[in-house]
This record gives structure tokens, sequence and C-alpha cells, in this order.
């Protein structure tokens, strides 16, 4: 199977990159995830202001992925009819909906985080649709590394504010904080975006398909289906072992404050890998080693964890599983980029983040409902990460040397 990867505008230098469009768009994707997690460090003393049950809070965060799998796919079909138009609006309904979260009470922070989760696809879909349009060919695994890295800067930066604002003025210190954070990274983007695209036949908005249709198209490509598995299991096993990690590892002499400090390794080792590995992956095979090396050593850690093991080995399995799982998304989705027709790059951007974000959900289901049974929610675990080894097997490669991104020769990626 081949793809052409230098698909510029005709007689553009295709060097040219406009790379302050990438970084306000990365500043608005890292502010999605503030918005989201906001809640998470604080959640027992929101729950007392509020005068509301702790679960209740839960869902100022659960609205976020259930809303993201309802509206990814037709979400990412209106990123490919018109791009600036679906960004606006999501960097819009972002900036409503944080403002929306100063009006005291709970039922506002509701409806507030329910507008932000609504535009929060309409912003990270278009990952992959911004680095075609603004970025030359041979740097666009970079941008897509900046843009989905931006994602765990901004869960980092929420865990670690958060108490603190928490602590100096309560919640409206951390609403209002997050407020003007966000009101400024969207008239960033807003303001960048008034330059016109680089690639401009790139842009999606041709004759008018049947959506299912064109779904149907998509999905019935090989790559589509084994990217979109290997993002459920890869982005799962990460989202559940951030949510379940302090209850699995408590019965293995693990307190709050080592778990915290271990999720704070994994994250910030998972930052460096999203943002470094991408680029060093699209060479020959080097993709399919490090997406299989990543679930080896999720297998690692999830047999320790059952087992245990001591603090030095679980702080470095932590670290090491984040730098490989976390790098997992930008590679899949550099890839993706490569491959996808550019008029249906935000469609397909739109499923495979569909498919990790309900790897999350799904995964966490499962542990939750296995939590009685700590060794058995660990081992199954453990199974499906065995189970999605030989399908990253099957990862295709790249030539092992890029072509000159000036020419107009093809880029072949193989599978075999």
């Amino acid at each position: 199977m081949e793809k052409t990867a230098n698909r510029g505008a005709s007689g553009l230098n295709q060097t040219t990159s406009r790379w302050s469009v990438i970084i306000a768009y990365a500043a608005l994707a890292a502010v999605t995830q503030i918005l989201w997690v906001t809640f998470t460090p604080v959640t027992t003393d929101a729950a007392e202001q509020w005068g509301v049950s702790v679960d209740a809070v839960g869902w100022l965060s659960l609205v976020f992925p259930l809303i993201y799998v309802l509206l990814s796919i037709p979400f990412g079909f209106a990123a490919d009819r018109s791009f600036r138009g679906a960004l606006a609006w999501g960097a819009g309904l972002t900036v409503v909906g944080a403002f929306i979260r100063v009006v005291p009470g709970y039922d506002y922070s509701l409806a507030g985080q329910i507008a932000i989760a609504v535009g929060q696809p309409l912003v990270l879909n278009a990952v992959n649709k911004i680095a075609v349009l603004y970025v030359a060919p041979s740097k666009r695994p970079t941008a897509i590394a900046a843009g989905t890295a931006s994602l765990f800067v901004g869960v980092m930066i929420s865990n670690v504010t958060v108490p603190f604002l928490m602590e100096w003025d309560g919640l409206p210190a951390v609403l209002w904080t997050q407020a003007l954070i966000s009101a400024i990274a969207c008239a960033a983007l807003l303001l960048v975006l008034r330059h016109p695209s680089l690639y401009e036949e790139a842009e999606g908005d041709g004759v008018p398909v049947s959506v299912l249709r064109s779904l149907r198209e998509i999905w019935g490509q090989r790559w589509v289906r084994l990217f979109s598995l290997l993002l459920f299991a890869g982005f799962g096993i990460f989202i559940t072992l951030a949510t379940w990690l302090e209850v699995l590892a408590d019965a293995i002499g693990y307190n709050s404050v080592q778990v915290g400090t271990g999720l704070g390794i994994m994250t910030a080792a998972g930052i460096i890998g999203a943002a470094v590995l991408p680029d060093f992956a699209m060479r020959g095979y080097r993709a399919r080693r490090i997406l299989v090396l990543s679930l080896a050593v999720s297998t690692v850690l999830l047999i320790f964890l059952a087992t245990g093991l001591p603090t030095w080995l679980f702080m470095s399995l932590l670290g090491l599983t984040g730098l490989l799982l976390l790098a997992d998304l930008p590679i899949v989705l550099s890839f993706a980029e490569a491959k996808a027709e550019p008029q249906a790059a935000g469609a397909v951007t739109g499923l495979l983040l569909l498919f990790g974000n309900l790897g999350g959900i799904v995964l966490s289901l499962l542990v939750q409902l296995l939590l009685d049974e700590r060794v058995l929610a660990i081992s199954v675990l453990a199974v499906i990460t065995v189970i999605i080894m030989p399908f990253a097997l099957r990862f295709p490669g790249l030539p092992a040397r890029k072509l000159p991104a000036e020419t107009e020769k093809k880029q072949t990626i193989y599978f075999n």
C-alpha cells in the first residue's frame, strides 16, 4: 500500500511551516485538559463546598469521555468540511464553558463542563488537520507530537496548580484563573487562524458526501481498524492505571502520596515520550518496536503490581510505562496523517481518538467491576495487553531514509 506524503499546494516551497499556529493550537488543547481535570485533585473539598456527593463531583470529569465518544466522529467530519469554523466553535465553547463555571453552585459548574466537553472534540480532532494545513510534510510528526504532548502538559498543570489555588482562595480562585487562561488561549488561536493555510489543497471543502458512506469507506481500510485497536488498548491502559492505581497499589503497601508521586513521574515521562519519540519512530520499523515495547513494559508493570515490588522498581516502571505508552498516541496519529486522504484527516483523527477514549471507559469500568478481586482485575488488564501485542507487530513501517521534503516523490508506507 502506498500513500503520497508530500501534499502541499502546487508550487509552494515544501519546507515552509507556520509554527505560531501550532503553538497556539497546543496551548488551547492543553487548556481543554486543564479544564477537564479541574476537580479531580479537590473532589472532596468541592463536594463539601457545594453540599453534593463525591460521585456528583466525579461526573464533572466523566462527562468528557462520554461526550467525546458520542461527538468525535460527526465533529471530525465537520472539521473536514469547515476546518477553521469547527476549530473556532470548539475554542468558543471552551471559553464560554470556563466562564459559566465561575458562577457559584454545582449546577453551573456542571453546565460549564458540558459546554467545554462538547467543544473538546472540535479542538482535539484538529491535531492532524492543522499539521496538514500549516506544516511542511517532513515536520508534521513534530507538529502532531506537540499537539498531543500538550494534552498531558495540561493534565499535569491542573493537578499541580489546582490544590494551591484552592488553598489560597477556594474554588473562585481556581475557576477564575482557569477562565482567564482559557480566554487568552482562545484569543491567541483565533488571531493566528487569520493567516491563510499554507497547503490549501488539503482543505476538505469539496463535494458533500454521505457521512455514513464516508465512515464505511474509512473503516473499510485495514490500517484504520489496526490503529483504532492499538489506541483502544494503549490509551485505555494508561487511563485505567491513572484512574485506579491508588486502589490497586494499596494492597501491596503504597499510600496515596507514593502513588501520586508515581503518577506524576508517569505523566512527566509521558510528556517527554510524546514530544520526542514520534519523530524518531518515523523511520523503518521503529514505530512497531516502540509500540510492542510499550505493551511489554506495561505487562511487566501489571505483573509486579499484582505480586508486589520495591519502591524504586515501582517508580521506574511507572516512568518507563508513561514514556512509551503516551508516545503511542502521537506515533499512531502521525502514521494516520501519512496514510489518510487530506479531505478525511479530521474524520480519521476523530475515529482514532474515539477508540482511545472508548478504551479508557471500557477498561476502567471493567477494572471497577473487579476491584473486590484486585489480582483478577490486574490479570485481566495484563491478558488484554498480551493479546494486543501480535497486532502491534503488524504496525506498518516507513522507508529507512526519509525523502527530501522539497521533492515530488512519493513516500511509501509498508505493511508486512
